[in-house]
This record gives structure tokens, C-alpha cells and sequence, in this order.
């Protein structure tokens, strides 16, 4: 038995590494395209600059940086994206590197991939078919745009899928503390991975309850009560700052943007919300034979992130399966995703300037639980033909990313 375990740590060992080489293989044919390369000085840096500002004792960046978003409050120029970030650079920037966030940014890209691996492992989907979905949901969708550079919009929703992914495998493990800690840091990240603590509380519960069947929530609430000390002090970390900064533990300083403060409907509005729908399934249009991408706002999540569709044709069939199903579950991670995705379509912009549709990247953790529990553990008899989605995903995000990139979208 030790020996048989010794070979499936090896093996799974080798299909990370494999899965590691082939997200780093396309991360390096853009880069070489766009110059966008790990160690490079970047422009859109307002983390590290506000890293750099917290050792000079300040919470504000002491002058304005017209090139970045940055919140305007009582005369002063603060960054107006939540804070976790900064917070792993801060060690980094203290020795003086202040170009750490390409690293990190890459570090994060790795990390979403290999956990994507270790949940598909959690459901027993093996070898290459589990690396073969673990590419699908970052290289093979619109992650990788966000994946390929630090700009403080992008390395934003890459830490937050990295940091989904890892509260979610950890919540299947049972690990509580480390699950919420995670989801606490990605909320600090991206504010809407917050509405994941349903589901998360939910495979955390069930959990227990099969290692422990006899006990009580109460039971639990008493055994376990420690591990929500971590995710509290990170929780306390952000209201403390916004407090600081805005007057309000819950204000990140978006609202505190020119864009949004001098709009007549604000940031966050239900008139916004049919038009933004339309942006979810938007299709590029045809001129003159060529195809010709959105450059704002996004773009059809299908196309771009076909992951999409997988994730509703097994959704839809398994309801008529008569296999069992934990269908609590099943419904649970589509309520999170559908409520996450009108919280998005509710806000002013879709993410401006991009290639694809960026913002419901924000889902893709969800999406990809949902998906893995329903996969069989044996390829089923048509499971290939999500291997020409994942072509159409893999071209379409390295080529747009590479456009995007040099100027030609966006």
C-alpha cells in the first residue's frame, strides 16, 4: 500500500509539473510577442506604489498618478482597489524589489492552475484528463488575459482565482481555517468572491458531518470555532483601513472614482442591467468578411470562455440523470454564480478596456467546481467534443492577448 501511494504522489507529481510547463509554455509564446515579460517596470503598478507609500507612513499615494484609477477623497489620491495584494508585496517592496508584482503575478498563475488539478484529484478525474480541464479552465478561458500581466486590474482577478481555488479544494478537504483564510484573502481581492461563503460554509458543513456524524452544529461550533480567527483578522485588517482612509469599514474607495461619483446613477444601478446582459453574450461583428472584437466591455463569455458551456450541458443533464447527486450542491454553486453575475452586469462598466469579457473570470472557481463534481470519473462516450472548445479557448485568448497586448484591441 505505501508503495502503491509513493507511485500516485509520483505520478500526479508529473502531471503538475506538465501542467505547470504548458501554462508557463503560453504565458512565454505572448510574452515574446508583447514584450509583457515577468521582471519588466510596469505602468499600471498602483499596488506597489501603495506598498511603497505604507513604508513612507502614509495610507494616501501623496500625489496623483493621472494614468491609474485612482479614488479621490478629502483632497488626497488613494488607490481605489481593495488591499490584499499590497499586502504580499509589502515584505518584497521593505527590501527595496519594486518590480515583485510580475513574480507574483506568475506565482498566482501557478498556483490557480495546480489547485485546479488538486480538486479535479479530489473527485477522482485522473492523469491527463484532469490536467487536460485544469488547462481548460485557465488557458484554455479569458484568465489567461489576466493571467499574462501584472497591471493592478489584472493581477487582481488572477490572485482572487488562485486564492478561490484553494478555499474551495480546502473546503472539500475539511480544512476549514485554511479554506475561510484563503477566501478571506481573495475577498481582499475581488469584493464579490465574498457571496462563494454559502457554498464554501456548505461543503465545510457536509464534511464534518461525514467524519463526524453524530455531532451537532453546536458540537462543530465548539470544536472548530478557531478556525474562523484567521479570516476574522484579515476581515478586521480591511474595515480598519477603509476606515482610515474612507470613513467607513466597508468602502475599498471605488466609489470615490471620478467615474463613478460624478455618474448620475452611480457605480452600481439596476438601469444598468439589460445592457450589460447584452455584453455577456455579445458577438464580435462581421465587417467585410473580418471579424471585428468589442474593444470595451466585453464580449460573449461563451466564446470566450467556453468552459461556460460545458459547465451548463453537465449541469442540465445530470438533472435527468437518475444517478445520485448531491443536488443541493449542484444548485447552491448556481445560485452563487448567477448571483454573482448580476451583481456584475449591475455596475456602470464591464471592465473597460480588455479582450473578452474579464469580469465573469470572477466566476470561473464556481464554474469549475461545479463542473468537476458532475465529470465522471471515466471519460464518458462524448467528452471529446469539448476538446475543440478548448482549441477555440486556447487560440482565441493567446491570440487576443497578443492583440490586446500590442494595441489592436482595446
Amino acid at each position: 500500500m505505501r508503495k502503491q501511494h509513493e507511485f500516485k504522489i509520483k505520478d500526479d507529481f508529473l502531471q503538475i509539473l506538465i501542467l505547470c510547463l504548458c501554462v508557463l509554455a503560453a504565458l512565454f509564446i505572448m510574452w515574446t510577442f508583447t514584450g509583457q515579460w515577468p521582471w519588466k517596470g510596469l505602468p499600471y503598478n498602483s499596488y506597489v506604489l501603495q506598498a511603497q507609500s505604507w513604508l513612507e507612513g502614509r495610507l494616501d499615494l501623496g500625489k496623483n498618478y493621472s494614468w491609474l484609477e485612482l479614488a479621490i477623497y478629502k483632497g488626497k489620491y488613494f488607490v481605489s482597489f481593495p488591499p490584499f495584494p499590497s499586502y504580499v508585496m509589502f515584505p518584497f517592496v521593505a527590501m527595496g524589489w519594486n518590480t515583485c508584482d510580475g513574480f507574483i503575478a506568475l506565482t498566482a498563475s501557478m498556483l490557480g492552475a495546480v489547485y485546479a488539478y488538486l480538486i479535479l484529484r479530489h473527485f477522482k478525474i485522473k492523469g491527463n484528463r484532469a490536467m487536460f480541464f485544469a488547462l481548460f479552465v485557465t488557458i484554455g478561458s479569458n484568465w489567461f488575459l489576466t493571467a499574462a500581466n501584472a497591471w493592478v486590474w489584472f493581477i487582481a482577478q488572477n490572485m482572487s482565482f488562485a486564492l478561490s481555488m484553494m478555499a474551495i479544494y480546502y473546503a472539500l478537504k475539511g480544512k476549514a481555517g485554511l479554506s475561510l483564510s484563503f477566501w478571506a484573502c481573495a475577498v481582499g481581492c475581488r469584493p464579490f468572491q465574498a457571496l462563494y461563503i454559502p457554498v464554501l460554509l456548505y461543503i465545510i458543513y457536509k464534511k464534518y458531518k461525514e467524519d463526524a456524524p453524530e455531532d451537532t452544529f453546536k458540537d462543530m461550533v465548539k470544536k472548530h470555532w478557531m478556525c474562523l480567527i484567521a479570516p476574522f483578522l484579515i476581515a478586521v485588517s480591511y474595515m480598519i483601513l477603509n476606515y482610515a482612509r474612507f470613513d467607513n469599514p466597508i468602502e475599498f474607495g471605488h466609489n470615490y472614482l471620478p467615474e463613478f461619483s460624478q455618474a448620475p446613477n452611480g457605480q452600481f444601478n439596476l438601469k444598468y442591467f439589460s445592457e450589460n446582459v447584452g455584453k455577456l453574450i455579445r458577438m464580435p461583428s462581421i465587417v467585410n468578411g473580418v471579424w471585428e472584437y468589442p474593444q470595451f466591455n466585453g464580449m460573449c463569455i461563451f466564446m470566450i470562455s467556453p468552459i461556460f458551456i460545458v459547465y451548463v450541458v453537465y449541469t442540465a443533464k445530470q438533472f435527468f440523470e437518475t444517478k445520485q447527486t448531491d443536488r443541493v450542491m449542484v444548485l447552491m454553486i448556481l445560485a452563487s454564480i448567477l448571483i454573482e453575475l448580476c451583481c456584475i452586469v449591475m455596475h456602470k462598466t464591464m471592465g473597460g478596456s480588455q479582450f473578452g469579457n474579464r469580469y465573469p473570470n470572477d466566476v470561473l472557481p464556481m464554474v469549475f467546481l461545479g463542473l468537476s463534481m458532475l465529470l465522471p470519473e471515466k471519460q464518458g462516450k462524448y467528452e471529446s467534443l469539448v476538446v475543440p472548445l478548448f482549441i477555440l479557448g486556447l487560440c482565441l485568448n493567446i491570440v487576443g492577448a497578443v492583440g490586446y497586448y500590442n494595441g489592436y484591441f482595446g
